[in-house]
């Protein structure tokens, strides 16, 4: 297209320039179904939207890509910056997924061209505008930096949280603006290990978990917001590692921690239950927690036998069966609101409560609503999950990230899948009678209960239960 075809271009840009330097706080995009008019500017600004008439599309991103293209190739040319990012900004409005613009705006920061606050307010257009750009993400992830490395002293430590905040809600809106958006949760899972790379605190793991799991209970056909969930519980798992320094869960309030036992010991309340007998220790491991931590007053009938227990592993010279006559019971005569410091076995405790949290959810949701393979999918995940942990846990006594992290683990031989399926026993002679961990045994009875109302309900659902038994089959799950 030849310059002069398209004289009303520079106007249109320059009136696009002015709205997003009025205001920094725009949060949308739109193109206009409009017909062309001679006399009346294209460019629509009302409160914190931006418009733009339809007519002009065409012309103009010819008109800027062109021009781009050209500066691009002609290295001799100098053109001042300013008009560069001109016609950057409207390239990219119309077309987010152009990597060679996005570049060209990097080198524009990196020569302090633009300001990266700015630039993170008109991404947030741009992916507005398709909220599935890997590119405008990409760029954004780049810019991120900039803001939290507070070291840098580029940026007050007073606009780091905020931006964070808002980094949180874009992702949101572009995963609620396109369905299975996988680049928007990995973006979300770049931002939280930023995050933590910097130092700073929120948004919170907790928080993340709770917003998380409200999403994808709206939104129950998108594996993409399950994958992250993914994450964030294999996050709450390795915090259980003696060599993390991650700070997770060695601190929670008495009253989140009281509530995360009952939940654990509900989940297996069919197949365990504590007694005076398989939980013998409880008394001097409670003497031994107050004696080591003077500002607690917590005692639990819950103790790291317990959690042996739960995951079917034997302690030397104690019996691992269990009785039937007595239920869980946690006292707690400190203030709920207090923070207890926990012990290692009650971080591994705490964790775990994540996964049966996860469980629980996934089965609500599998009998709430029908064909939905994603919820089957996230159920084989938390079997094969199942088998990594509780092999971690068996072999070291926490949450191993060597083991919890290696996705294609699975036993082969006999004894390694007896070592890890079934309870572990002093006995020799209770070979003949093997018993599964409770853990497993809860988890197959529950499922076993989600596919028998699943397999009712058409012959897709049906599909999707063999699948699912099968897998289960294929890492010796079976029922």
């Amino acid at each position: 297209m030849q310059e002069d075809i398209f004289p009303a271009a520079e106007k249109i840009l320059s009136d696009l320039e002015n709205v997003l330097k009025k205001n920094s706080s725009l949060k949308s995009f739109e193109i206009i179904p409009c017909e062309d008019n001679e006399n009346k500017s294209p460019v629509f600004h009302q409160e914190d939207s931006l418009g733009l008439a339809s007519w002009c599309v065409q012309p103009l991103y010819c008109y800027t890509h062109r021009r781009l293209l050209e500066h691009r190739g002609n290295k001799h040319r100098r053109e001042d910056p300013s008009i560069i990012a001109r016609w950057l900004s409207g390239a990219l409005l119309l077309n987010p997924d152009t990597a060679t613009f996005w570049n060209m705006r990097r080198e524009l920061v990196k020569s302090n061209k633009l300001d990266v606050i700015e630039e993170l307010a008109f991404t947030r257009l741009a992916l507005y505008v398709k909220a599935r750009s890997f590119d405008a993400l990409s760029y954004r992830r780049w810019l991120l930096p900039y803001v939290l490395n507070s070291e840098g002293k580029n940026y007050d430590l007073a606009i780091v949280e905020p931006t964070l905040t808002t980094e949180m809600i874009v992702n949101t809106i572009c995963a609620n603006r396109y369905p299975t958006n996988y680049h928007a949760w990995s973006h979300r899972k770049c931002v939280m290990i930023l995050k933590e790379f910097y130092g700073h605190t929120n948004p919170s793991y907790e928080k993340e978990w709770k917003d998380s799991l409200a999403w994808c209970q709206l939104n129950v056909s998108d594996y993409s917001g399950q994958c992250y969930r993914q994450y964030l519980l294999e996050k709450f798992l390795l915090a259980t590692d003696i060599n993390s320094k991650d700070n997770l869960l060695k601190c929670v309030k008495s009253s989140d921690y009281q509530s995360r036992c009952h939940m654990v010991m509900d989940y297996v309340s069919d197949v365990f239950y504590l007694t005076h007998d398989n939980n013998s220790q409880s008394n001097q491991e409670s003497n031994d927690n107050e004696k080591n931590n003077d500002s607690s007053t917590t005692q639990h009938c819950i103790t790291s036998h317990t959690l042996d227990l739960l995951h079917g592993k034997a302690r030397l010279g104690i019996s691992t069966t269990t009785n039937s006559t007595s239920t869980s019971t946690i006292t707690n005569n400190s203030s709920s609101s207090s923070n207890l410091k926990l012990e290692p076995w009650q971080i591994c405790f705490l964790a775990l409560s994540y996964w049966v949290e996860e469980c629980k959810a996934n089965e609500e949701c599998i009998k709430m609503y029908e064909d939905h393979e994603a919820l089957w999918s996230q159920r084989r995940y938390l079997a094969h999950l199942l088998l990594r942990f509780i092999e971690s846990y068996k072999k070291y006594s926490y949450y191993k990230s060597d083991i919890i992290l290696d996705y294609r683990r699975r036993p082969t031989e006999q004894h390694e899948i007896d070592e890890i399926v079934y309870k572990q026993s002093n006995d020799k002679n209770q070979d003949k009678n093997k018993e599964k961990a409770p853990l497993i045994q809860a988890f197959l009875n529950r499922t076993r209960e989600i596919t028998d109302l699943a397999a009712k309900r058409g012959s897709h659902e049906q599909f999707l239960v063999e699948k699912c038994i099968k897998y289960l089959g294929d890492i010796h799950l079976q029922f």
